[in-house]
């Protein structure tokens, strides 16, 4: 119902409605043993059986469930830390530094190598865009550190 802009609530049909007044759990059972009484023996058990078999082939399923397409066990990689010895130098130690900071660099110069293709395909002049970066990291103070004379990248 309306009236201007405000609508009022109807009353819900069911609430005036006893639904589970004449409901009884005897009465039910009563119902079921007279259609069995008198239904013909034939009409009786084509639905039971039915009943029970897709009961039956449900309950199946659940119990097959967990045994099909279930995580095998595949065992752990066993992954060996690197130890170093206590007698180290520090140049062998920063010998390994810059060997692990050439692979971390060889990793990001791909990865920027793909954006810029990326930039290209897209139509950007990604030659500029790095001009542009360099001189901003150049504004802003940032060097980059000098690699030592014999490091093999």
């Amino acid at each position: 119902m309306r009236e201007g802009l405000v609508i009022r609530r109807c009353p819900h049909y069911l609430n005036g409605m006893g639904m589970l007044k004449d409901v009884s759990v005897t009465g039910g059972f009563g119902d079921l043993i007279a259609v069995f009484r008198q239904s013909e023996p034939g009409e009786r058990l084509l639905p039971a059986a039915m009943a029970i078999a897709c009961t039956s082939f449900i309950l199946f399923l659940f119990w097959l469930d967990p045994k099909v397409n279930t995580y095998t066990y595949v065992p752990q990689e066993v992954i060996y830390v690197e130890n170093w010895t206590t007698d180290r130098t520090d140049e062998e130690i920063l010998q390994d530094r810059w060997q692990i900071q050439c692979l971390k660099d060889e990793l990001e110069t791909k990865r920027r190598e793909a954006v810029k293709s990326l930039g290209r395909m897209s139509g950007m002049d990604v030659d500029q865009i790095e001009r542009d970066a360099i001189a901003e990291r150049r504004a802003r103070g940032e060097v980059e550190v000098e690699r030592p004379a014999g490091l093999q990248c």
